[in-house]
């Protein structure tokens, strides 16, 4: 995995980001052959390698074809929902996999997907899986907070603007607002600590500089190289740089914050609403959801907890607690403001 330097100033990395966004329609890969037109065609935002290998024991198990399409880092999860919304009057997608709860939520309220009561899901923990069956959950990740080796005192995500000064201009990074799980992060903050509160972090991250980068991967970079000191990331992403580069380059602690518990995100799994390959799709949904396929994205080092009820003797994460449903509906309202203060865009 190469890593990148950073561009010379910080509108620099705006202007190269925002142009990434504006060709989000675009930035999706089909990793798959053409195909014959039956196989089961597979949207997800989760990485490549991580699914490959089990859609292929999905594939050997069922004789089902799989066509996946993914994601790009630069436009992680947001390009998919894109091609989705766009794609509704004539859907290509059988099966949406995504790697946060928040656009899949609101997918659903839009009609993009549809109810299919899973038998898998019957185990899953209710905060984890739609009431109205549109969606059902394997794995959760957490959002972390990464730094580098050579600070300390940091516990919580509000330690990070305490004081705007504290690591220096610029050396607090995040990816940008739009993306991925950074858009139902902040999200959930906004909704956890409400509008006055989640507008003050923003001014303070405003005034500390933040570099905005193309996506979680980046932020862990950017800290290992040594152009940043702190950001906010996924676990997957730090364990991903802790693999590459060995132990004590980037150290990590889940974002909590004052109230107690990091954000916990579950991936989602939903049937597309018109979907031309309905039988075989809820096959796969039914696959994807089983608890050994949670398992090997904890093996994978993709997520980090199950969305079951955890063995008595491991103890629970402390997680952000907040209505899910609730946070989707007000990311929008909680993204655009993030950009206007971050980025000055209205």
């Amino acid at each position: 995995m190469g890593m990148t330097m950073l561009p010379p100033t910080r509108r620099q990395v705006l202007v190269a980001a925002a142009g990434a966004c504006a060709a989000i329609s675009l930035s999706c890969k089909d990793s798959s052959s053409t195909g014959s037109g039956k196989d089961v065609v597979l949207y997800t935002s989760i990485d490549e390698p991580v699914v490959k290998p089990i859609v292929e024991a999905f594939e050997k198990k069922t004789g089902i074809k799989v066509r996946l399409k993914t994601d790009t880092e630069a436009s992680k999860t947001s390009g998919l929902v894109a091609l989705l919304r766009a794609e509704k009057a004539n859907p290509q997608a059988d099966v949406f996999w995504n790697n946060e709860p928040f656009h899949t939520i609101n997918l659903a309220e839009e009609g993009v997907l549809t109810a299919y009561d899973s038998p898998a899901a019957k185990d899953i923990l209710p905060q984890y899986k739609d009431a109205k069956g549109r969606w059902a959950s394997s794995g959760l990740r957490f959002r972390m907070i990464a730094f580098a080796p050579s600070v300390t005192g940091v516990t919580k995500i509000e330690d990070l603007v305490a004081d705007p000064n504290r690591f220096g201009k610029g050396k607090i990074c995040m990816g940008f607002p739009a993306l991925g799980t950074i858009a139902g992060h902040l999200a959930a903050l906004r909704l956890l600590w409400g509008a006055e509160k989640y507008e003050k972090f923003l001014k303070a991250l405003d005034t500390a500089e933040v570099k905005l980068l193309g996506g979680n991967s980046e932020v862990v970079k950017q800290i290992a190289l040594g152009n940043t000191l702190v950001g906010l990331t996924d676990n997957d992403d730090l364990q991903a740089i802790t693999r590459e580069l060995g132990p004590g380059k980037v150290m990590g602690i889940s974002a909590r914050t004052a109230e107690g518990g990091a954000l916990a995100m579950p991936s989602t799994l939903g049937l597309v609403t018109g979907a031309k390959h309905d039988a075989d799709a809820k096959k796969l949904i039914d696959y994807l959801l089983t608890p050994e396929v949670e398992q090997q994205l904890i093996s994978a080092h993709y997520a980090a907890r199950i969305v079951r009820l955890e063995p008595t003797t491991r103890p629970p994460e402390p997680v952000m607690q907040i209505d899910y449903e609730e946070a989707a509906k007000g990311m929008k309202e909680a993204v655009d403001k993030a950009r206007e203060i971050l980025e000055g865009k209205k």
